[in-house]
């Protein structure tokens, strides 16, 4: 087995990269207006200009950042067509040198969930499949039980695949069930963490650095628990959605990070693939501009070595 997840990811950013992960969320009406199909009705030139913006950002990211995320929601909006450029897309990120996570949210029960875990996470050993990709990780929800997040850890463990289980979310409403405490104290949130984590440490799932190849979703605007749970997962990488457009900053993330500055990536998406632009900047250098404000903010909290 080729170098884990967790670890590719680490080695990235121990070689200067800033832990932030680049989200893809390709929203037609939000697109550069040179990039906007005359028609939105128009299938082919949707998911056209769903490719051009992709690749162009990119373009951009991949210098600068360790891994990227493609929320699949925005491809499958486009049926057969849409979920095909997913998976082109997956490819075309991965031969830029990024690392990259589906964000499929995927958990369900027995042969569903293999089933998922197979078409979602597992290499592909179809013929005629060198255009398209599958992911380095994806997110997962274990609401269901641990059974529904079994069929991914094993490729996990046989792949060398990662996963990110959702814990603790970054929207408001979360806290209508994830704060809710259980009858010794814990937060439902707390609960899923303590469960998780004698998995993540496990043997078979630990990567040379300490951190495992099952991670977790903790929103990045929930600092009244990201403590909590870093000490109830002290071998998970977080991944941190919430930055920017959701009101997170980069220092509401700090108590994820360890004294390395690992155990994280701050994941952005709106904020940077539709900043305002200035007169007279093309949208890419608008995308850059962004990002450069992110890394400032981010590399405040972890250094310039992370």
């Amino acid at each position: 087995m080729s170098e884990v997840f967790v670890d590719r990811l680490i080695d990235a950013i121990r070689t200067g990269r800033p832990p932030i992960c680049v989200g893809l969320d390709p929203m037609l009406e939000a697109f550069p207006v040179e990039l906007q199909p005359k028609d939105h009705r128009d299938l082919d030139a949707c998911v056209d200009a769903l490719h051009a913006f992709c690749t162009g950002v990119l373009e951009v990211v991949a210098p600068v950042v360790p891994i990227v995320k493609f929320q699949i929601a925005y491809f499958e909006q486009f049926l057969w067509e849409g979920v095909r450029a997913y998976y082109e897309l997956v490819r075309e990120a991965q031969s830029r040198g990024l690392l990259v996570i589906g964000d499929i949210k995927r958990g369900d029960i027995g042969s569903t969930s293999d089933a998922y875990a197979a078409g979602h996470l597992a290499e592909i050993e179809f013929h005629d499949s060198d255009d398209v990709a599958v992911p380095d990780a994806v997110t997962i929800n274990p609401f269901l039980g641990l059974d529904a997040i079994d069929p991914f850890l094993q490729v996990c463990k046989d792949e060398g695949k990662g996963v990110f289980v959702l814990v603790r979310t970054s929207n408001p409403g979360s806290r209508d069930l994830q704060d809710r405490l259980t009858d010794d104290g814990r937060t439902f949130s707390e609960l899923i963490a303590d469960t998780l984590q004698p998995i993540a440490s496990s043997g078979h799932l630990m990567g040379r650095y300490g951190y495992s190849n099952l991670g977790a979703v903790v929103g990045a605007t929930q600092t009244h628990t990201m403590s909590s749970l870093r000490k109830r997962l002290p071998n998970s990488f977080f991944l941190l959605p919430g930055y920017g457009t959701q009101g997170a900053t980069g220092e509401m993330t700090r108590s994820a990070f360890d004294s390395d500055g690992l155990g994280a990536v701050v994941s952005a998406s709106r904020s940077l693939l539709y900043p305002k632009r200035r007169e007279g900047e093309s949208w890419r250098d608008s995308v850059r501009r962004a990002l450069d404000t992110m890394v400032s903010d981010i590399r405040s909290v972890v250094g310039k070595s992370s």
